[in-house]
């Protein structure tokens, strides 16, 4: 499984000088987050083999989850944008509004869509900075379930071989969108809502509701069946990489590299000339009695 590209290195020695004795420095260690050290033991007991990667550029906004509940799973991405707070917030507090649901597992549509909602409340109370795309894939009984907002994708690779976009992009390119907007005497400048973003739905982004950004999931399922992996993932990836070239290459690697597909597909992207932030979960769905050769 792969992780974040935390890293720290030590400096090189001059070169030609006295050395200078100092009082020692604490080390210079980062330490991982907890919620992505939680992403990590959740990969672990995921009954559908999983694995993620954070490729953190400068801006270092992207947040992404992946969390279990007895026989549910729940993979998800939130790209966040003008800071990380809503990004933050939805990573932590999304998961418990589901599982805490009345209507979950009964009504998964219905208890996504709110638990989103919900969610964009609380960061309102909170007087949260910012914004944040917001991209679900949860397992629910025998299907697979999307709840989507904004311009992060999640996009299923076939048993059959096909190639099936699962969430719905929501930007300013989009004639739907931008009439939505324009319906709510919102204001697109330069193509970009507010003359600032290109995506229209989301999280936060309070002070560019007036101009129609919206919080307003789309919800859509798919047989878990039909399904043999799905990659959620930011515009890092999609940007440089088409749903159907994604899933060919995870298809090219074959099983033999199921525990590295995330990774894979993040450095291919950034060899494209990708240097925003990655964030990519790639989880599959083997047939009864195949599972451990996906997960090895």
């Amino acid at each position: 499984m792969a992780s974040a590209d935390w890293e720290c290195r030590s400096p090189k020695a001059a070169v030609g000088r006295a050395p200078k004795f100092e009082s020692p420095r604490p080390p210079c260690t980062p330490t991982k987050p907890g919620w992505l050290k939680k992403c990590e033991e959740e990969c672990l007991r995921c009954p559908f083999p999983s694995n993620f990667i954070l490729a953190q550029s400068s801006k270092r906004e992207d947040r992404l989850l992946i969390e279990c509940h007895g026989n549910d799973v729940m993979w998800a991405v939130f790209d966040g944008h003008r800071s990380h707070e809503l990004s933050g917030h939805a990573s932590k507090s999304f998961p418990s509004l589901v599982w805490n649901c009345r209507l979950w597992p009964s009504r998964p549509d219905e208890t996504l869509r709110l638990a989103l909602q919900e969610c964009n409340e609380r960061a309102r109370r909170e007087s949260l900075r910012g914004g944040s795309t917001a991209v679900i894939v949860a397992s629910c009984g025998s299907h697979l379930w999307c709840c989507c907002a904004g311009d992060s994708r999640a996009v299923a690779g076939l048993v059959n071989g096909g190639v099936r976009r699962m969430s719905v992009d929501h930007t300013t390119e989009v004639a739907t969108e931008r009439d939505r907007v324009q319906a709510m005497g919102g204001r697109i400048e330069w193509g970009r809502l507010g003359g600032c973003l290109p995506m229209t739905r989301g999280l936060g982004n309070f002070d560019l509701e007036a101009d129609g950004f919206a919080c307003i999931p789309e919800v859509g399922c798919i047989p878990r069946w039909e399904v043999e992996f799905i990659v959620v993932a930011s515009d890092g990836l999609w940007d440089k990489v088409s749903d159907e070239a994604c899933c060919q290459l995870i298809r090219s690697w074959g099983l033999a590299s199921a525990a590295t597909s995330a990774e894979r597909l993040a450095v291919h992207a950034k060899s494209l000339g990708s240097n925003d932030d990655i964030a990519v979960v790639v989880a599959y769905f083997p047939p009864e009695g195949a599972a451990g050769a996906a997960g090895a």
